[in-house]
Formats: C-alpha cells, structure tokens, sequence
C-alpha cells in the first residue's frame, strides 16, 4: 500500500474496496496515461531528461498488476518509486487518480467502440454482399408476427443493413464524444502547476479536452452513453435473433441456420435447436441489466469524485465482450444461412388485390372489404403471382428488384462513406499519438 496509512494490507476492508480485479481491462491505458503526465512534466521543465528516462523505463517494467493495492494507479505509482528512488515521486505532482482513470477509462473506451464500429462494418457488408444473391428469393414479411405480404430475402437482410447503419452512426458520433481528455483536472479542481492539458490531450490522441475539471474528473455520463447506445445494438440484434429462431423453427421452415450454431436434444436426436441465437436473445437483456445497473449506481452520486464510480467500471467492459461476440455470432450465421423453397401463403397477396381494385376506380376502403370478405368467406383467389406481387411495388426501399439494385448503390455508397470516415478518425488519433512516440524515443537516448 502506498496511500494508505491506517490500518493494514491484510484489513478486510482492502478487498471490498479494491478496483484491482476490473483495473486489469485498463492495465495498458494506465500505463499509456502516467507516460503522456511524465512527458509533460519534462515539457514544462519540471523534471529533466534524466528523471523523465528512469521513471518512463520503469513504467516500461510494470508488467503485472499485484495483489494488496488499492488500485492500479496505487500499484503503479509504488513500483515507479520502488524502482526509481525518491524522484519517482515526481508523478505525483499535477495529477490525481481522478483524471488518471477518467483519462484511462476513455482510452480504453474508445478503442473498444471502434472495434465494435469496425465490425458492424463488416457484417453490414456481409449483408450487402448476400442480398445481392437473393434479390428474387420470395420471402414473407410479419407484422405481429402473422403473414403480412410477400418480399424477398434480400429485403429483409437489407432491413437488417438500415438497423446497423443507424445504430453505427449513433456510435460513431458517441466516440467523438468519448475521444475528450479528462487528464491534467486532478482531483476536482485542477492544480497550480501551469500544465498543457490540450498538449497532453493531443499526445494521447484525444480531439480537445474536457473543459470543466469537474465534469472532467467525476462525470461518467459520456461512458454511460456508450453503453446505451452498445445495448441499443444489442436489443436490435436479439429481435433479429429472435426472427432466426422462429424462422427456422419446423412450424414455419423458412430458414435453415448453420449446423454450427444449432444443438441437438440430450434426449431428442432430431432436434436442430437454434442455441446461439437463443443466447444472443439473452444477452440483449444481460446488457439491459448492465445498463440498469451503471444508471442506478450514477443517479445518486453527488458531484466530484466518489468511488462508486469505480464499481461502474467492470459492468462497462461486460457489455462492450457481449456486444463483440454477438456481432461475430450473427456474421457467422448470414454467411452460411440457407433459404428453404417453402410456399409462401397466397393469402398474403389480398392487400395487392384490394389495390389493384382501387387503381381500377373504386375508393380503396371499399375495395379492402370486398377482399376482406372474400378472404373470411374462404373464396378469395388473388389474380397475381407472389412474383408479380414484389415486381408490382413502385416506391424507394421495397423489394421491387429493379428498384432494389438502385437502393444497393446509394446502400453501398453510404457504407464506403462510413469506411473512410472511421479510418479517416483511426488515422488522425495514430498521427497525434505518434507525437508521445517520438518524445518518448528521444527521452530513451538519454545516457546510451
């Protein structure tokens, strides 16, 4: 222990307030953010090459995260002094724990929002890719889960595309949000000694910094979003999972999903049960839990730092692993999902018929009923085909193929527009951070 001087290491006290087991997720941002304080300390000549050498050497040795501290800042703090003698303690100055992990926890944050970003990429262009194949595949479409009208399956998967793109765009505007610097606020109030905290931000790949040392050091409402708007990805993708499952269930016979993501009966040898899709429906509502959990812990804490915020943590980094999964999970299944020639009901064709009437001259209500009852009275027989049903439709975004292949170009487009944007944004965060980089190299020439 370093900070701590009551009691003991061995009080029981140490562990239930100890962050050191979800400090591990952050070991590599930590140690990203006590190199960018050091730099700027020697920067501001506060510390010469030499110092700035031994204690950046020293964070380059911290590679395990021991037991019996605080925290990782605690742990890393001790070994720096540990291994560097009394000028170790220079870290201490302009900096608190605070900013530190604010700093840390944002780092970490957005890289795992562009590893999300990047996948969401790919299974969009998975789904892209596969509609093309199935353009003219017939395929029903539900409203309460009860036969509405035909389209293809290339409609649907591009309904899933629209799905992702929105919630990708939502994600991308939330890493801006992210990509701000806590670091140089200190505790609260920020600190006396004249510090660059838009150089440091730079060093460390962050847009500009958060302004109010405040809001820079305790709030965590940013991360907060990020979750909201991952679970929002999840509870989409669970209703699509949902669709898998009923799909490709025996009652209706229109899908068949991978043998990899089906598992048969201990019992039953002829069962084909959908279980990723099943689990992935379930992990919609393990992040709905996360979130509720990081939103009742937040709500009640009064401003500046409280070390409840330390307990938001490790439900953060759980919903961001079942998101990745979960992405990974639906791109595996529409790569080799099968479409079954089963017939789709011909009753589904009535609203066809009833416009088809309305376009011949009579007012389309009364035309809806004279379908409606025909249809109760077991005597309709629709005058089209489920074909000529899909080719009928005439507005952007149906399943009209014609106007299919022009909705897939301005699909495509939006798609390369987000690819360049997010490698556009990586670019710009390794070109600033390659700053810190060079520094750091030049500092270790010191004495060779």
């Amino acid at each position: 222990m370093l900070y701590r001087k009551w009691g003991s290491k061995n009080d029981e006290v140490i562990k239930y307030t100890s962050s050191i087991d979800s400090d591990k997720e952050i070991f590599q941002e930590v140690k990203l953010v006590m190199k960018a304080h050091v730099i700027e300390l020697y920067l501001d000549k506060i510390i010469d090459k030499k110092i700035s050498k031994k204690i950046l050497d020293a964070i380059n040795n911290f590679n395990e995260l021991p037991e019996g501290y605080e925290d990782i800042h605690e742990a890393l703090e001790d070994f720096i002094i540990k291994n560097v003698g009394e000028d170790g303690g220079w870290i201490g100055l302009a900096r608190s724990r605070n900013d530190h992990v604010a700093t840390a926890l944002r780092l970490k944050m957005r890289a795992e929002i562009i590893e999300i970003l990047e996948s969401i990429i790919e299974l969009r262009k998975l789904l892209i890719e596969k509609s093309k194949v199935f353009k003219n595949v017939l395929f029903p479409s539900y409203t309460h889960f009860q036969p509405a009208q035909p389209t293809t399956f290339s409609h649907y998967m591009l309904y899933i595309e629209e799905e992702l793109s929105s919630r990708w765009n939502i994600l991308f505007s939330v890493l801006k949000n992210i990509n701000r610097s806590p670091l140089g606020s200190g505790a609260v109030v920020g600190t006396n000694t004249a510090i660059n905290r838009s150089r440091e931000a730079e060093l460390l790949g962050f847009d500009n910094i958060i302004i109010n040392t405040i809001s820079a050091t305790a709030s965590r409402a940013d991360l907060i979003s990020s979750v909201s708007e991952i679970t929002n990805l999840m509870i989409s993708m669970s209703r699509i999972a949902e669709d898998m499952i009923l799909l490709s269930s025996s009652f209706t016979g229109y899908v068949k999903i991978p043998d990899s993501q089906v598992s048969t009966s201990s019992l039953m040898p002829q069962k084909r049960n959908a279980v990723t899709m099943e689990i992935l429906r379930s992990k919609g509502g393990e992040c709905i839990g996360i979130l509720t959990s990081v939103m009742s812990i937040y709500k009640g804490i009064p401003s500046g730092y409280d070390l409840d915020l330390q307990e938001i943590n490790k439900n953060l980094w759980n919903c961001i692993k079942i998101a990745k999964s979960s992405l990974e999970v639906l791109k595996d299944l529409f790569e080799g999902i099968e479409i079954l020639n089963k017939e789709i009901d011909k009753s589904t064709l009535a609203t066809d018929e009833a416009e088809k009437i309305a376009n011949e001259g009579k007012p389309y209500r009364q035309a809806y009923f004279d379908v409606a009852d025909k249809v109760m009275h077991g005597s309709f027989s629709p005058t089209i085909t489920l074909n000529e049903s899909i080719e009928l439709k005439s507005v952007s975004g149906s399943p009209n193929p014609k106007i299919l292949e022009e909705d897939l170009k301005l699909i495509g487009k939006r798609l390369d527009l987000d690819k360049l944007s997010l490698s556009e944004y990586k670019s710009l965060i390794v070109s600033k951070m390659g700053q810190l980089r060079v520094i750091e190299d030049d500092i270790m020439q010191e004495g060779l």
